[in-house]
């Protein structure tokens, strides 16, 4: 049985801490062959039979060590995994499409195309509005600045990154107000998300790694140092692993009906105390940090449940 994974760059990836290169270890650990290709590498024929210029992984060392690359018919392929991080730009966009075009071949996506097109990792937050905190998107400045002046310390973040980028908190006294609200929306050009500040991120920004619907017993509580407003892991952010809470269950019932109708099947979501801040669909990591510190390999039981 063959699976084939679209990744960023295999070179770019971190071999320790990235939850792909833990999962494709575990299909390779239970006998499965694994080739690997970029968005890039993808085609579509007017026989709409979808074509991926893709490796075989020989090994994994220091890094994914790939056979010489070759055009194999995707509808070869068992199942499809889209482990691509954002920006969920024009690119991604357009892969969403290929992406149509192969399940209609009869391989399953993981996560399926149309989904991934349809939802957007910040601003599907919004239908919960029962389990987040007071939050506004636009690309007006003098809407974000009146939501700023009424709850008085806000979280900014852009709807299309990851990794903590590009995300600023500001007061209503901020003096840097205007010229923040001018970059981050191209003077009234680009929408971003105004979310009012957490004081519980000091205990942690708690990702949820959920398997149909289903959460792994551990989450991952990123927490935040040397003042650092962002908990990411890749901005210094401290990971600790901790059971599930009251609140993390229940939110966790609130969002699944979401997650099965849209047949998400890997998915990471982020709360802070008991509100949840994001969707994460298109590559949700964290994996790697749970079972390094649970000593529990749940990528096998990973693996069983999407192979």
């Amino acid at each position: 049985m063959s699976y084939l994974f679209i990744l960023d760059q295999v070179s770019s990836l971190n071999i320790k801490k990235d939850t792909s290169i833990q999962l494709i270890k575990e299909f390779i650990r239970q006998k499965k062959e694994i080739y690997c290709c970029e968005i890039n590498d993808l085609s579509i024929g007017a026989d709409s039979k979808g074509m991926a210029l893709c490796g075989l992984v020989n090994n994994i060392s220091t890094q994914i060590n790939l056979n010489e690359k070759k055009s194999i018919l995707t509808s070869n392929f068992k199942k499809v995994f889209v482990r691509k991080d954002p920006p969920f730009n024009q690119a991604y966009l357009n892969l969403t499409f290929i992406l149509d075009h192969i399940k209609t071949e009869g391989v399953e996506v993981i996560n399926d195309g149309a989904s991934l097109r349809n939802h957007n990792e910040k601003l599907s937050i919004l239908q919960f509005k029962d389990i987040i905190s007071p939050t506004i998107v636009s690309s007006s400045e003098e809407v974000l600045k009146t939501f700023i002046m009424k709850h008085k310390k806000v979280v900014l973040k852009p709807v299309d990154g990851m990794a903590g980028n590009g995300i600023f908190m500001v007061t209503s006294n901020d003096q840097n107000m205007n010229v923040i609200l001018e970059t981050m929306t191209l003077h009234n050009h680009q929408l971003i998300m105004a979310q009012k500040f957490i004081p519980d991120i000091q205990y942690g920004d708690k990702r949820i790694i959920l398997i149909d619907g289903d959460p792994l017993p551990y989450v991952l509580a990123r927490i935040p140092q040397n003042n650092e407003i962002r908990a990411n892991l890749a901005k210094g952010g401290k990971g600790v692993i901790r059971k599930l809470s009251e609140d993390d269950i229940a939110i966790v019932a609130t969002i699944k009906p979401y997650l099965r109708k849209n047949n998400f099947r890997f998915v990471g979501i982020d709360v802070i105390g008991k509100y949840l801040t994001e969707i994460n669909v298109t590559s949700p990591t964290g994996l790697v940090e749970i079972q390094a510190q649970a000593k529990i390999n749940f990528s096998k039981s990973i693996v069983d449940a999407l192979s």
